[in-house]
């Protein structure tokens, strides 16, 4: 007797993926999941800027010692003797120098996001890169430039018999803090530089105003009482504290200066990748 016909199996049926771009998380999410993908390329892209700054020069990695010390010995002569601050129970050149390296660190890496995110719209137009990625790598090549420069500073701790206390181990957070801040003052920066061009020119002139707005060349002392509490709005005077507060007077920093600048680094940050990530096609016509 002959087996009973038993037909094929049905062919699997094959459905058609369908691309629905609603899905797509938020621009900001979306941005930072692809920047943890290409974090080796943000680290290869910081140790690229660090030989190409050092590369033709001279000094090399002596002149981010020696330059922070140069600035420090002109204006603690200029202030010590034509501009005298007295009454003062601390070291004024540790003075002058914390506040001097964290605000080089912001000068110099809010600037140079602007010019990197310019200068990577060629490669970004060729192959798929996160535009953030050269912005984080900005950050991490002055964080390690101001990482080294921190040297001399423990060294003129130990010229003038400063203590070094455990506090000093703080200094770390107050770095990361600055770091998020000048991150999302950056993407704002080179955001509203793509629109438009003299932004970065403004910026630079801002950024003057900025410095003397910071007691960082004289004490905050000398400020009128009716003006303080305005320079207590500025978000590097909590930030320079954080440094400043181990180095000179061998404590933290107190717990008002560590909420106001954590409070400004994350909005500042939380407000720069939102602008930066939701008009990043901007970038795309500037190719």
């Amino acid at each position: 007797m002959t087996p009973p016909l038993t037909s094929a199996p049905a062919p699997p049926v094959l459905r058609k993926q369908v691309y629905d771009s609603a899905k797509r998380p938020h621009p900001a999410v979306e941005e930072a999941q692809e920047l943890l993908r290409f974090w080796d390329l943000v680290l290869q892209w910081s140790r690229r800027n660090i030989k190409l700054r050092y590369k033709r020069s001279i000094l090399g990695v002596l002149w981010t010692l020696l330059e922070p010390l140069m600035l420090m010995t002109i204006l603690t002569i200029v202030f010590s003797n034509v501009f005298r601050f007295d009454g003062l129970d601390y070291p004024f050149p540790l003075y002058i120098l914390s506040g001097l390296l964290l605000f080089d660190f912001f000068n110099r890496s809010t600037l140079q996001i602007v010019e990197e995110t310019v200068a990577s719209l060629g490669l970004a137009s060729r192959i798929y890169v996160p535009r953030s990625a050269f912005a984080v790598a900005t950050v991490l090549t002055y964080l390690v430039n101001w990482a080294i420069a921190l040297i001399p500073l423990v060294a003129i701790m130990m010229v003038l018999r400063q203590p070094l206390s455990w506090a000093i181990l703080t200094i770390p957070f107050g770095m990361l803090l600055s770091s998020l801040f000048a991150l999302g003052v950056g993407l704002l920066v080179a955001t509203l530089g793509a629109f438009f061009h003299d932004v970065k020119l403004t910026y630079q002139v801002l950024l003057t105003g900025w410095f003397y707005a910071t007691p960082i060349i004289y004490p905050l002392e000398i400020v009128p009482a009716p003006f303080e509490k305005y320079f207590l709005l500025n978000p590097l005077l909590h930030l320079v504290a954080l440094v400043r507060e181990p180095v000179i007077f061998a404590r933290v920093a107190p717990l008002e200066n560590w909420m106001a600048a954590g409070g400004f680094s994350l909005a500042a940050l939380a407000l720069g990748w939102w602008v930066f990530t939701t008009q990043r096609s901007v970038f795309d016509y500037r190719s």
